[in-house]
């Protein structure tokens, strides 16, 4: 299935992997493969992956794009599977302590814990990751002002019509 809309007069897509709607499980209907970046009008944003809640995007491949464009557009993709490695790794590492510490705290006859039970859980969690989070932090805006620099290159150059060399 795929979607696409107008925000502010540009063009955005939403491409799913997977049709939320139909339950069947044959392979057709199970899997659809993403689209293909020479062959899109406009960037494809898929739908939350299960484990680290994060959407994946498909950048549209201009027909003509420059070495600059190219750079851009490989940046933000290997940035964006940094971050989905991140978060997959992240997430299963809490549903795995989260689910060993209901295991051992959960009284006899309950079938889960309060906030305020679980708040210690999350305490710990987050004490136990804090230097991980400060590290991907630091990471994430260094990328991210590394994005923005080229960005700023590539609008410059579409501004002026400035051509590589």
């Amino acid at each position: 299935m795929l979607l696409t809309y107008r925000n502010n007069g540009v063009q955005r897509g939403i491409y799913t992997l997977y049709s939320v709607r139909n339950t069947s499980t044959t392979p057709e209907n199970k899997f659809q493969q993403p689209p293909n970046p020479t062959k899109i009008s406009c960037d494809m944003v898929g739908p939350p992956d299960p484990v680290s809640n994060l959407r994946k995007i498909i950048f549209k491949k201009a027909a003509t794009e420059t070495q600059l464009e190219k750079k851009y557009r490989e940046l933000r993709t290997e940035v964006q599977e940094w971050n989905q490695t991140f978060w997959t790794l992240h997430n299963s590492r809490f549903f795995k302590e989260r689910e060993n510490y209901l295991k051992n705290n959960l009284p006899e006859g309950k079938s889960n814990l309060t906030a305020d039970e679980m708040s210690v859980f999350y305490k710990a969690f987050l004490d136990k990751n804090w230097k991980i989070h400060i590290n991907y932090n630091i990471e994430w805006y260094k990328k991210n002002v590394t994005l923005l620099g080229l960005a700023i290159k590539v609008k410059f150059r579409q501004l002026f019509r400035i051509k590589d060399k």
